[in-house]
């Protein structure tokens, strides 16, 4: 039958074990979950619903078993010949009546019938407890028991040769055994090997001994000494392998079947095309690495290449699965040798000695050289010890993790396999859903978008597709969309279970403790790239450590590093993975903590550095083993939260999510003001939005008054001037209540912005004064600046220019004596631009002078863009029209990439001017309707009504032929309206 979920097969599995007898809820519930799974809070309510589910499936499928409720458990009711444990019991009962009545051929027979039934582990994939330990228990009772019956009765009937061929299908499990070494020595004996059972004992007896179990030895001796018997062959003799036939034998094809509709990996195929077999037909015998991430398609990739290049290599081709990864147990080098030998059709068990099996493998390659593909390998000591042998072969190795030592001592060369295409996941979703793809191209394109180029998802997901052929592929997108979906899909009750989630448990059970918790410690990272740094922190490891774990996952292809630097991404399944191992229980509020407290300590080091003047809230004490980074150069602390910009603006909101309120709402003070230099408003929004509901989180109200004015102002400089008035009146309300004088001058000082945005620049004049009176009596010189700057600007939009330079130098004067840089750029860009409007263009350029070298200290982008404005206009009205076209175009640019709309607006104003003197009426035209349209968006209609009337005018100004366009054979026209006025 097949079973919707694991958890049905479990329970099932779970009453088969003892058919007619009662067993208990607690019983089921510890074999109904594996070790690997967290249990519901109410397992018995699961197990309900679970037995339930069962019910309905036996009686849709007219089973032959019934699940009655008895006594508070559960009991199957079903004929117990018709399981294979209790049917092989049976017949294991006939034999040994068979065996008692001297029917030993019989007997043979019987028992070989009923070691049949055992086709594959018991309950294999089932790992609670209680099947692990009644796994175990039927293995030693009933398992071991049969086969030592059968080889027994083997040799009795006078069959040694199958007796050996059982032996050496047991040899994986039971060579170290000593009921497995007394049957092997009286096979050989009967088979008259006598050589290789000599060198088998010794070897056995001398095991025996080195691991303390003398018992054993002596009983081992004393069956050699009872078998011992003249021996026809010479000691050291091997049989060789005979042709009768005269001609050669064919070439090996042992190949999985190739993936059908393989798609992509051009490059790779033709990368192994020219490593072995450069010349097109003839082969090269050298060893290569295919390595990446589990699930990239390694195998299927080299088996598709195998299965074309097969017939180039005399030998043939044959793969064998090192098991270096994964639940099966791993095959070592000397398990290779004997499939090779076999393979070759070589008697394997006739030469004794790992050494002797080598030096065979490589005479027979030697002859007929081939393309050996040692898949999974664990490490380069899984594979290297083989590469002597196969010298003369092709060899094609796989693994997981990179081999660098191997590629280093074997100077071999090493292909990574990366996720496929969104374009090449696509088409293989096609070939693979046909029809259905093509009436759903979107979804097809979504589905393989959230496999992530992972060719195992994406063969999940068909096969997923396949079995609901009822259902829109839409469907199927909104199911796997949840990525914790994506990556436990796939368990069909169909023989051993295969999802993302084991293909990549598998890679993190290999990795060493650190690298395990390096990689959980990412899994709590919000973003998909980080520093070695933060991610230290986070681990509470020094740095070097960290670095060490992390070059481990890098090896193992859980993270990537994707530059020369310290930082590292990691795949998005990868992370949903990571994220998914720290279950209930995993400890993570303390490197949680530690992440946030590194961020914010060294945001708050970065903004100290570049902004020594402006305050700052109060920090917490850092995390204990948290490491924040410390700057000497503000040039490092703004390129450091340039870099990490993404993951500082997701950090206030990781904080807040998590119960650190108190760490969410100081993040925009300490990153906002470096952000705002190059634009990333939404940014500093996003994490003041956060901040101030964090703030009353906290129940601080004088930090929801700072996080509120801040939000406001953010707003005004984006166009928002509705909702920053919402938010300004609410700080301003608080600073009041609280009596916080400071605060309810910047809140004023911002809502004078507002009215002059709006138009009502008389309002704003006077809310400036009063707040630069406000600012002298409580010995703000800062806000006193600022306050005399504003006014200066609303002064001059009033057309009172001589008052706004009295203000401006006043603003001067007192930034100059703060070594208020920032401050002294802006107030420098103003002067230039009132001085132009004055016609004074001296006093202009000096102003341009002053602030050029301020800039390259400060670098903001926004004051970039309005110095460039401000030359354009004063190289316009001086007549220097491809020197004002050259600054307004580099202002527009500057402006796009500041995010700045109002200051775009203004840029394209100023070329609007230029073009106009230039006699080009199109695109000035083009560059003013924009300046018109932008200014509408963020409300600046007084600017907007301004630059429409020009466009008006514009259809009366005549287009100037192009020989006259040039600032030297141009007649300079009248100035254009002030550049207040725009």
């Amino acid at each position: 039958m097949r079973w919707t979920h694991r958890r049905e097969r479990n329970v099932v599995a779970a009453l088969l074990t003892q058919p007619g007898r009662r067993m208990s809820i607690g019983a089921l519930v510890d074999w109904a979950w594996n070790e690997d799974e967290v249990r519901p809070r109410e397992p018995r309510g699961a197990l309900y619903k679970c037995v339930g589910r069962i019910r309905q499936a036996l009686d849709q499928a007219g089973a032959p078993a019934k699940i009655v409720a008895i006594s508070g458990g559960y009991q199957l009711e079903i004929d117990p010949e018709l399981i294979d444990f209790h049917a092989f019991r049976s017949a294991m009962r006939r034999a040994h009546e068979l065996s008692d009545q001297d029917e030993h051929r019989k007997a043979c027979e019987v028992a070989r019938a009923a070691l049949a039934l055992w086709r594959d582990e018991p309950l294999a994939g089932i790992t609670s407890e209680p099947a692990r330990n009644w796994r175990t228990s039927v293995t030693a009772n009933h398992w071991i028991p049969a086969n030592t019956f059968l080889l027994s009765e083997l040799l009795a009937v006078g069959r040694p040769d199958e007796a050996l061929l059982l032996l050496d299908e047991l040899s994986q499990e039971c060579a170290t055994e000593l009921w497995f070494a007394m049957l092997r020595l009286q096979a050989l004996t009967a088979v008259g090997r006598y050589a290789a059972r000599n060198e088998y004992y010794l070897d056995m007896y001398r095991y025996f001994r080195r691991t303390g179990d003398d018992q054993a030895a002596e009983d081992l001796r004393a069956l050699q000494d009872h078998l011992r018997a003249p021996e026809p062959l010479a000691a050291g003799t091997d049989p060789v392998p005979v042709n009768r036939s005269g001609a050669p034998p064919a070439p090996l094809r042992e190949l999985p079947r190739d993936v059908a509709g393989f798609t992509g990996r051009a490059d790779v195929l033709a990368d192994l095309d020219s490593a072995l077999t450069p010349a097109g037909e003839a082969f090269v015998p050298t060893v290569l690495v295919v390595t990446g991430p589990p699930g990239v398609g390694k195998t299927s990739t080299v088996v598709h290449w195998a299965t074309k290049a097969a017939s180039r290599f005399p030998g043939g081709v044959m793969l064998i699965d090192l098991h270096g990864v994964g639940p099966a147990p791993r095959v070592e080098p000397a398990d290779v040798v004997g499939a090779l030998l076999s393979a070759l059709n070589y008697p394997v068990d006739q030469i004794v000695g790992a050494a002797g099996r080598a030096a065979r493998l490589r005479s027979l390659l030697s002859d007929r050289p081939m393309l050996v593909v040692l898949d999974n390998a664990e490490d380069t000591t899984h594979v290297e010890p083989l590469l002597g042998v196969l010298s003369d072969c092709a060899v094609i190795v796989t693994a997981r993790r990179r081999l660098k030592a191997l590629a280093r001592r074997q100077q071999c060369p090493t292909l990574t396999l990366a996720p496929l295409s969104d374009e090449v996941s696509a088409e293989l979703l096609r070939r693979r859903l046909g029809e259905r793809s093509a009436r759903e191209p979107d979804a097809t394109a979504r589905l393989a978008s959230l496999c992530n180029g992972l060719p195992l998802a994406l063969t999940i997901v068909a096969e997923r597709a396949a079995s609901r052929a009822g259902s829109r592929l839409q469907t199927i997108v909104e199911q796997v969309r949840d990525p914790a979906t994506l990556l436990t899909i796939g368990d069909d009750g169909d023989g051993e279970e295969m999802n993302l989630y084991l293909a990549f448990s598998w890679s993190y059970q290999c990795l060493e403790p650190a690298a395990q918790q390096a990689f959980r410690v990412f899994g709590l990272h919000p973003g998909p790239e980080a520093g070695v740094e933060v991610l230290a922190s986070a681990a509470g490891v020094p740095v070097t450590e960290g670095r060490r774990a992390l070059d481990l996952l890098v090896a193992a292809h859980l993270v990537q590093q994707p530059g020369d630097g310290d930082r590292y991404r990691i795949h998005d399944l990868f992370h949903h993975f990571a994220r998914a191992l720290n279950t209930p229980g995993t400890p993570v509020d303390g490197p949680r903590r530690r992440m946030v407290s590194y961020y914010l300590h060294t945001a708050h080091n970065a903004h100290r550095i570049v902004h020594p003047r402006e305050g700052a809230p109060k920090m917490p004490p850092v995390e204990p083993g948290c490491r924040p980074d410390r700057f000497t150069d503000p040039l490092a602390a703004m390129r450091w939260c340039l870099r990490e910009r993404a993951n500082l603006t997701a950090m206030a909101g990781y904080a807040a999510a998590h119960g650190l309120d108190e760490l969410a709402w100081r993040f925009p003070h300490v990153t906002g003001p470096i952000l705002n230099r190059f634009g990333f408003f939404d940014d500093v929004i996003a994490t003041l939005t956060v901040a101030v509901r964090s703030a009353a989180a906290s129940g601080d109200d004088l930090a929801r008054m700072a996080c509120l004015n801040d939000l406001g102002y953010l707003h005004l400089l984006t166009g928002h001037d509705a909702i920053a008035e919402t938010h300004l009146r609410q700080a301003l309300e608080l600073a009041t209540a609280h009596d916080v004088p400071v605060a309810v001058l910047s809140a004023k000082l911002n809502m004078g912005h507002r009215h002059r945005h709006a138009g009502r620049l008389a309002q704003a004049a006077a809310l400036y004064e009063e707040c630069a009176v406000t600012a002298r009596e409580i010995g703000d010189e800062e806000r006193q600046a600022k306050a005399a700057h504003n006014l200066a600007k609303t002064l001059a939009e009033l057309d009172q220019p001589f008052r706004a330079l009295e203000h401006l130098q006043q603003a001067l004067l007192l930034r100059r004596k703060l070594g208020d840089a920032p401050g002294l750029v802006e107030t420098h860009i103003e002067l230039v631009g009132v001085h132009t409007d004055l016609a004074e263009f001296g006093a202009a350029h000096a102003h341009c002078r002053a602030a050029i070298p301020l800039l390259e200290r400060v670098r903001d982008l926004t004051a970039v863009m309005r110095l460039h404005t401000a030359r354009a206009n004063l190289a316009l009205a001086e007549g220097r029209l491809g020197e004002a076209l050259r600054f307004a175009r580099e202002a527009v640019v500057f402006a796009e990439r500041s995010h700045t709309a109002t200051g775009e607006a203004r840029a394209l104003t100023a070329l609007g001017n230029v073009l106009v003197r230039r006699g080009e009426v199109e695109p000035a035209r083009t560059a003013w309707s924009r300046a018109a349209g932008l200014y509408r968006d963020r409300e600046r209609h007084r600017r907007a009504d301004r630059v429409e009337r020009q466009l008006a005018e514009l259809a009366a100004v005549p287009d100037i032929p192009d020989a006259r366009v040039g600032d030297e054979d141009t007649v300079a026209l009248p100035a254009p309206p002030g550049r207040h006025s725009s």
